[in-house]
């Protein structure tokens, strides 16, 4: 008796294959760009770049048991209210103190940026990442334009450890705007979508 095999079925290739993934990725670069524009991931990576380094500035704090703050930095251009932040470390003495400037006790930033020396600054105005995006408002800590972590982690108002009272930062770009807001004590964020195009 024969064994008859079963008859080969179609299928496709890995040449065709390879070109239809081909073609669609070449599709998606032509097409992905059209249907959000560049303001909207500017803004969004804007966004995600504040919070994550909110909650860097607070893993920070714990992990090395001293104080820190996360302070935007006021534009010297005057276009826009605030041109960045930077991350710094301060003690019960400085830490209601204005930002010193350049001679702040900043902390390294942990992928080590040219851009800043090491220093944990994130300058809005020289990064092509968040070209046209602005830091429109912070109100932190009723009326601060900082947020100062203990070194269990929470958000704190003065040397005394009064809680922090949370706030709101809120960015724009061409049309688009974000809120960040920061929760009382815990400096947990959450962000909202204002408006868009």
């Amino acid at each position: 008796m024969r064994c008859r095999l079963p008859a080969a079925r179609p299928g496709y290739t890995l040449v065709e294959l390879l070109v239809v993934v081909g073609v669609l990725a070449i599709a998606g670069t032509l097409l992905l760009p059209n249907l959000v524009d560049r303001g909207t991931f500017a803004i969004q990576a804007a966004a995600r770049s504040v919070v994550s380094d909110i909650v860097f500035a607070q893993s920070d704090a714990l992990a090395n048991q001293e104080f820190r703050r996360f302070q935007f930095l006021e534009s010297t251009t005057g276009e826009t209210a605030y041109s960045g932040y930077c991350i710094t470390r301060v003690d019960t003495v400085t830490m209601n103190q204005p930002h010193p400037g350049d001679s702040a006790d900043f902390v390294e930033h942990p992928v080590g940026t040219a851009r800043s020396g090491g220093d944990f600054i994130v300058d809005f105005e020289s990064d092509s990442r968040f070209q046209g995006v602005s830091i429109t408002s912070v109100e932190l800590d009723s009326g601060r334009d900082f947020l100062t972590f203990d070194e269990y982690g929470g958000s704190i108002s003065s040397a005394g450890g009064a809680p922090g009272t949370g706030g709101i930062i809120e960015l724009a770009s061409s049309g688009h705007r974000y809120r960040i807001t920061v929760a009382p004590f815990t400096g947990k964020t959450t962000v909202e979508v204002l408006a868009t195009p």
